[in-house]
């Protein structure tokens, strides 16, 4: 349980600075979308304005229309527009003009009034065999543009037809769908549009659903009905509320909502989505119809305190979630640390007392052991001086021994490193290369010091009976371990080559006998040695017996560890 702590407090700060970050970032994206709202409706607010700016001039010349008591005329009308200085205070708007209203049998009387004010080659256009015409009779300011609209029958085109009707039914200003304005004589075109503005001669009576009982059109004459219009272009309209100051970092794409497949306009960059991304839908209402603007607005080039707030909140909160859980951990860990010391000292009392124990009963074992050489080995010497070098020779043996155990502190020992020890005490350290071969097998303390005094003898009576001394490959030794149910059992093969037969002798020396006492009465194992023609086969097989608290670790591709039996207290002599 206490393992948990320090994650949960962790987790719990986190889960808070999770939640403050969340706020903190819906706040941010809700700032975000609110900039583009905005930037959206600033720029939805200036093409609604300048609209507002050029309905009102068109309202306030068909005022001055319905107030001239005769017809107006080409000079007098371009004095007035050039007044308004729409080229420079109203973008976009192409011009204003007056489209007059007659039957088709009055063309040559309407031709005579374009004759008028513009000269021999105006007239109306295009020929129609409709029962009504709308020509445009005035048109300012006059420039190559317009000039090319003039005597245009804007009643023969259905979009214009349809919005110039509503216009003199409802006698509200209304603009028609997308048109490509007649002015557009220039390679460069833009989608356009027309607003129309009802005129009426005061005295002058409605008729129902067309033009119709019209006077025939005269230069004397004030016109009986017609519509005030003014031609726009779109992109100019919308370049200019783009190009206002402040400048807007958006880009634009509008439609008329009833004609989405001619667009009004389309900003050059309004498809780089990486450069404006955020997208707004606005609909505004002109003039009778409806556009869709849909506008993209460049996200902010640089950051504030409410875009990386979330960033910075989530990052103190997890090195306070980290500090915190830490300093948990580090309490924790004291606490435990205290405990396991205390359990520490009373193990290591205990184990010091099983230390020591131990200790007397090695050094018990040992001295015996030391002792029974001691004797067998006086027994079976002639001399003092032979007495000293086999006696000092199986002491070191037993050395040997005893630090391949110390180095594994008294757990196990190899194989291959105890029996490369004895042969390089007796043959040299350069005498037995290559001779050995076997898996790892790892030997418990009794087996160790049986296999050492073993080795040894096997090693010494090599030097004096085999060729082993001039021959270095005269001697191998190689060892195996197979499954026996469930046992496991070492063999061992000692193998002597000599240029003399060798025979088996009369009666067992101090050597043997030891060999037999270690491998027969400590291993319980077995012996075979075959006495050949040309050498000596040795062949030992011993058990190796699995410690009864349970197998240990052995090297990765070795064989199982060798197993320690209970140590006995008395040697074999």
């Amino acid at each position: 349980m206490h393992r948990l702590i320090a994650p949960i407090v962790f987790s719990t700060v986190m889960i808070i600075g999770t939640g403050v970050s969340l706020m903190l970032y819906n706040g941010a994206e809700r700032a975000h979308e609110s900039r583009a709202e905005d930037v959206a409706g600033q720029l939805v607010d200036r093409v609604s304005l300048r609209l507002s700016q050029h309905f009102a001039l068109l309202r306030a010349t068909n005022a001055f229309f319905k107030a001239s008591p005769t017809r107006i005329q080409h000079q007098q009308f371009a004095k007035i527009i050039s007044g308004f200085r729409l080229e420079e205070n109203y973008p976009g708007l192409q011009g204003i003009g007056f489209a007059e209203a007659f039957n088709p049998d009055d063309d040559a009387a309407m031709n005579a009034v374009l004759a008028y004010d513009y000269g021999d080659g105006a007239k109306v256009w295009p020929e129609t065999d409709r029962g009504e015409r709308a020509a445009i009779a005035l048109l300012e300011p006059m420039d190559d543009r317009n000039l090319a609209a003039i005597g245009y029958d804007m009643y023969s085109e259905p979009v214009r037809r349809s919005a110039i009707r509503k216009a003199y039914e409802t006698g509200e200003m209304v603009a028609s769908g997308p048109v490509e304005l007649v002015q557009e004589i220039t390679a460069i075109k833009q989608a356009g549009f027309l607003v129309y503005s009802r005129y009426e001669r005061s005295e002058a009576r409605k008729a129902e659903g067309a033009f119709e009982a019209l006077e025939q059109p005269s230069v004397d004459r004030k016109p009986v009905r017609g519509v005030i219009y003014a031609p726009f272009r779109a992109g100019d309209l919308f370049m200019t509320a783009l190009a206002e100051k402040p400048q807007l970092p958006v880009a634009l794409q509008a439609h008329d909502l009833d004609d989405k497949s001619h667009s009004l306009f389309k900003s050059a960059l309004y498809d780089d989505v990486d450069k404006y991304g955020d997208r707004v839908t606005r609909v505004i209402a002109v003039a009778g119809r409806q556009w869709v603007l849909d506008i993209r607005v460049q996200p902010k080039q640089t950051l504030d305190l409410e875009d990386v707030a979330p960033y910075v909140s989530i990052a103190v909160f997890l090195l306070l979630a980290t500090m915190l859980a830490w300093i948990t951990h580090s309490q924790l860990k004291a606490v435990r640390t205290a405990r396991t010391m205390q359990e520490l000292s009373e193990k290591n009392l205990t184990e010091k007392d099983l230390l020591l124990q131990e200790m007397k009963h090695r050094i018990k074992n040992s001295i015996a052991r030391i002792l029974a050489m001691a004797r067998q080995t006086a027994r079976h010497s002639d001399t003092l001086e032979n007495f000293s070098d086999s006696f000092t020779a199986r002491l070191q043996a037993m050395a040997n021994a005893q630090d391949a155990l110390t180095r594994s502190h008294w757990q196990r020992a190899d194989l291959s490193d105890l029996l490369s020890r004895e042969l390089g005490q007796v043959l040299g350290e350069d005498q037995f290369g290559g001779m050995i071969s076997g898996p790892t097998v790892e030997l418990d303390e009794t087996t160790v010091q049986a296999f050492a005094l073993t080795f040894h003898e096997l090693a010494t009576n090599a030097l004096k009976y085999s060729d082993v001394a001039s021959d270095n490959t005269a001697l191998s030794v190689r060892w195996s371990v197979d499954l026996r149910g469930k046992d496991r059992i070492l063999t061992l093969v000692w193998q002597e080559r000599s240029q003399e037969p060798v025979k088996a002798p009369d009666h067992k020396g101090f050597g043997t006998r030891l060999i037999d006492a270690n491998i027969r009465g400590e291993l319980r194992g077995s012996i075979d040695r075959r006495f050949e023609e040309n050498g000596l086969t040795v062949e030992i097989t011993v058990p190796l017996v699995t410690k009864a608290k349970g197998p240990s670790k052995s090297k990765p591709g070795s064989a199982p560890a060798a197993g320690s039996g209970k140590e006995p207290d008395n040697q074999a002599k």
